[in-house]
């Protein structure tokens, strides 16, 4: 198999990976604040870039949400599907690796990503966390993990 061919194909798993994660993870936030309004909490997201401008009236902050959402979906998918085949081999099971990426993200994106951003900072909730950190488990860790072990696998490559 020609490597434009190895590449077209890798690009399409991983489009299919970052729209599924993507979307379960926004389904999550969704569901486990279902008193907000989906705009708000896409609003809150866009906050992230344009601070307290993000929630006033009109859908198009709640727009750059769901676009800014779906970027960090794909950077996460892109970095832990390439990967892969690396952490697997220091961790030595999938079923860690399914936890730990969904560890990561929590972290990266609580400790880092939002402080470093617009958004104010929050109250820490140890239920929340855990819930947060659950909910990307399976948003990511399991479905990145299950479907770049497929991807990876010596007949996907053929």
């Amino acid at each position: 198999m020609s490597d434009q061919i190895k590449t077209e194909k890798l690009f399409r798993w991983i489009l299919f990976t970052g729209i599924l994660t993507g979307t379960i993870d926004i389904l999550f936030a969704f569901i486990m604040n279902y008193h907000v309004p989906a705009a708000t909490i896409l609003k809150f997201i866009a906050s992230g870039l344009f601070g307290k401008a993000a929630f006033g009236k009109g859908a198009e902050m709640a727009y750059y949400g769901l676009l800014l959402h779906f970027f960090f979906a794909f950077a996460w998918t892109i970095l832990f599907f390439l990967f892969y085949t690396k952490l697997l081999d220091l961790l030595k099971f999938r079923y860690i690796l399914i936890i730990i990426i969904g560890l990561v993200i929590w972290t990266v994106m609580n400790l880092i990503v939002i402080p470093l951003s617009k958004i104010p900072p929050q109250h820490f909730h140890f239920i929340n966390t855990m819930e947060d950190i659950a909910a990307l488990i399976l948003a990511y860790g399991l479905p990145i993990t299950l479907i770049a072990n497929k991807f990876y696998t010596p007949t996907s490559l053929n």
